[in-house]
């Protein structure tokens, strides 16, 4: 019976090649078959200008809006402010890369008043009756035709990174047929976990350009700073030279400031956060106003932030607000620091801002006597020649003869640097003391115009005080500034 074995074996044996070979010439299984959500050319991402976002009954609008800057897009509803453009375009870019693993057919299309009830139990059972969350985006028209719509409903998310959507209507203005897709998980993860409010940008002052004016207000207190052709100046609480470093570090804080996160949106009684009346404000022009949309009602010529009380007691962080925005921020101690002009340091602590190169004539009249302001005075002329500078000296008194010298080339290159270069170790917003002044220095140029004038004064002490009409005092403790004949080095020449 050995051999009736052997026959079965061989049988079998000859059974299983055939279904080996059989199996081999077939395709292997790739998996499910993979298709784009959207279909090719059925969404132009470059045409996109809004966005809406509905999800747990609150609906978000985005819109794309042209500037001086570029692009930009802004969120108008249901709070209007400044939107962060990378987070607006994944909703875009996600929606394009999404794809179908699976498609369902056969389901009653959304509205369908003939769908069985195992069609609305399949829609529900996917999250998608109603739908998890709804996304339309609009494009432009091109070439004067319609504005085209997208709309995809989201449905719940599955296991194994997948999540149900169906598309209701597409761009090519097809509606869906019933149905819906098992796709990947990723644009799901972006438009129903993520915060809306990380939609918008945390920046005070976004896309802020070339600045032309800084006004800030808190009490009694203002000051503003204007850009000019040269640098800046301040036209409050005095009219005066700006420090051009301090001036531009406060123009990269103001661009750089970020608020620490959003307290409420549409607040009904700003007051409650020190809003309105608000306890300082900020006001940004730009040196150049872009042809930006105003629709959104955000004027692109003026940007504003007003600073409230403290967020709680004994925090330094405080409230703030953004003017023509609707969400109350948090802006951090730090970033207020960095942003509110202090007058002390944006004021120039040089005496003159006339450059040495550009003085062809310096007059010099020292005080003399008990009363400065009253008694002769001594003055000296000093006159730049092509081989050094040659001077004439005034004595004190009616009658008194001129007295025909040179200088030492040394001595006014050291009295122009003290008075172009030489930074003071503090300025003082006050009156020139009179009672104290020294000297009057007067810078002419090459057409004898007059550049500017220098008022010295010395305290007890040694301070020197340096002003030049402004209000402002810039106090020296120690500093080289021959005004005097044997200081600058005046010999008269001889008489021939």
């Amino acid at each position: 019976m050995r051999w009736i074995r052997s026959i079965v074996a061989l049988a079998l044996a000859a059974l299983l090649a055939l279904a080996a070979r059989s199996l081999s010439e077939e395709s292997p299984d790739a998996g499910p078959v993979r298709r784009p959500l959207v279909a090719e050319g059925a969404l132009d991402p470059d045409r996109v200008d809004r966005i809406e976002l509905v999800r747990e009954g609150r609906r978000t609008v985005f819109d794309r809006t042209p500037g001086s800057e570029g692009t930009t897009w802004t969120q108008t509803e249901p709070v209007v402010h400044a939107a962060d453009g990378w987070a607006v375009r994944q909703l875009i870019t996600r929606l394009l890369k999404a794809e179908s693993v699976r498609r369902v057919e056969g389901l009653a299309a959304a509205g369908d008043a003939s769908a069985t009830d195992a069609e609305r139990k399949a829609l529900a059972d996917a999250g998608l009756l109603p739908p998890v969350a709804t996304l339309v985006l609009r494009e432009s028209p091109a070439d004067g035709g319609a504005p085209r719509e997208f709309v995809v409903e989201l449905g719940r998310r599955s296991l194994a990174g997948r999540a149900f959507a169906r598309v209701l209507r597409a761009g090519d203005g097809a509606t869906g047929t019933g149905g819906y897709d098992v796709v990947d998980s990723a644009l799901h993860e972006f438009a129903l976990e993520r915060d809306v409010r990380d939609f918008r940008r945390r920046e005070l002052f976004p896309d802020l350009g070339e600045v032309g004016r800084i006004a800030f207000e808190s009490g009694g207190r203002r000051v503003v700073l204007v850009r000019t052709k040269s640098g800046f100046r301040l036209e409050a609480p005095v009219a005066t030279r700006a420090d051009r470093q301090q001036a531009e570090e406060l123009v990269d804080a103001l661009r750089r400031a970020r608020s620490s996160g959003f307290i409420v949106d549409e607040p009904r009684e700003p007051s409650v956060y020190g809003l309105d009346p608000a306890a300082a404000r900020i006001e940004i022009e730009p040196a150049a106003s872009g042809a930006t949309g105003r629709a959104t009602g955000v004027d692109p010529a003026r940007r504003a932030l007003r600073i409230g009380d403290a967020v709680s007691i004994g925090a330094q962080d405080r409230f703030g607000l953004v003017e023509g925005t609707s969400s109350v921020v948090r802006v951090p101690a730090a970033e207020i620091a960095a942003i509110v002009p202090r007058v002390e340091r944006l004021i120039d602590a040089v005496a003159t801002g006339v450059r040495a190169r550009d003085v062809a004539r310096i007059e010099i009249m020292l005080a003399g006597g008990a009363d400065p302001a009253t008694a002769p005075r001594e003055r000296i002329e000093l006159v730049r020649e092509v081989d050094g500078w040659s001077a004439t000296r005034v004595p004190a008194g009616e009658g008194a003869a001129p007295i025909v010298g040179t200088a030492s080339g040394e001595a006014v290159d050291r009295l122009l640097a003290a008075l172009a270069e030489t930074r003071a170790g503090s300025v003082e917003i006050a009156a020139f003391p009179q009672d104290l002044r020294v000297a009057e220095i007067v810078l002419r140029g090459f057409a004898g115009e007059a550049l500017d004038t220098v008022r010295v004064a010395r305290r007890e002490g040694g301070q020197t005080i340096l002003e030049n009409g402004d209000g402002v005092l810039r106090v020296h403790g120690s500093i080289d500034l021959p005004v005097s004949p044997a200081d600058l080095g005046f010999t008269a020449k001889a008489a021939r």
